[in-house]
């Protein structure tokens, strides 16, 4: 995995609203209002050389690609340097969506490609999160280009359940589990280490209460995590909490699709922000 520091500096020519991406619409900077004349300047770490899908276009990238939008003047320096690397396997909520259009609440955002905002130049993320997969797929799939350049120390985010749950084999305490298992397994061999995550909630209500759909893919892996020694980021726990304490408001972590009902399972730009900075909080306490 080549891993890269990259060093922003950015001049307002004028009043202005800054987003700066690599890649696959993976955050830098969202949201970064600058005022004529101001000048921002940061570091940054990036990783390229990505994954190797079979249900979607290949990534293959041999550097990194970096685009700012919002100003026209700035400079930017990439240095390849040795990172430790985050790497993310997961579905449609972890993964890097691209840019469709709207404003952020009208597009898809998974938490995976928001890590880098938070994390600064101390960590490259390698995404390898993908949508509708499960763990099954993982381990026929996706993991095996992070086996490939997994470096002891590097780290390997795990979230899943969305679609295990659609699978009579995957149940938790059953295939679910046991795929978690042996993912975690062979991260230990490579001298990785595996952080287990729960999925997040889907913002569902069934006879006035938030569903529990996902509880027992929750308690699933924060009983694997203790068995095993690993760590656990409860992201169904923290998910669960904000939609109870922002009510009504909670509909704004959720795609809004152009036409449609409300998308309750993926998070649109401020949602993916939201759980990346919860996530990344925990990677800056525990690595």
């Amino acid at each position: 995995m080549r891993t890269f520091k990259i060093e922003l500096k950015i001049r307002a020519e004028k009043d202005a609203v800054i987003n700066a991406y690599t890649d696959h619409r993976r955050f830098l900077l969202s949201g970064l209002g600058l005022r004529a004349g101001e000048t921002f300047e940061g570091s940054f770490a990036a990783a390229a050389g990505e994954a190797d899908f079979q249900k979607q276009a290949n990534y293959r990238d041999e550097a990194v690609a970096l685009r700012v939008a919002g100003c026209r003047e700035y400079e930017a320096k990439t240095v390849e340097a040795r990172l430790p690397v985050i790497y993310c396997l997961g579905d449609s909520t972890v993964c890097d969506q691209p840019y469709d259009g709207g404003g952020p609440m009208d597009r898809c955002c998974g938490w995976g490609q928001t890590l880098p905002m938070y994390l600064g130049g101390g960590f490259a993320v390698s995404n390898h999160a993908e949508q509708g997969t499960h763990t099954g797929d993982c381990l026929k799939c996706h993991i095996l280009p992070v086996l490939r350049q997994l470096r002891p120390g590097d780290a390997v985010l795990v979230q899943f359940g969305h679609n295990d749950q659609k699978q009579p084999w995957l149940r938790p305490y059953d295939g679910y589990r046991e795929n978690l298992r042996k993912i975690a397994e062979l991260v230990g061999e490579k001298g990785g280490r595996c952080v287990l995550c729960t999925p997040i909630n889907r913002l569902i209500y069934v006879d006035g209460r938030l569903n529990d759909y996902l509880d027992e893919y929750a308690a699933a892996v924060r009983d694997l995590a203790g068995e095993m020694g690993l760590g656990c980021i409860d992201l169904q726990a923290f998910t669960t909490e904000t939609y109870l304490r922002m009510g009504e408001r909670a509909g704004e972590l959720f795609y809004h699709p152009p036409a449609g009902p409300l998308d309750r399972t993926h998070p649109n730009d401020i949602g993916g922000k939201l759980i990346g900075e919860y996530v990344s909080e925990y990677i800056k306490r525990n690595f």
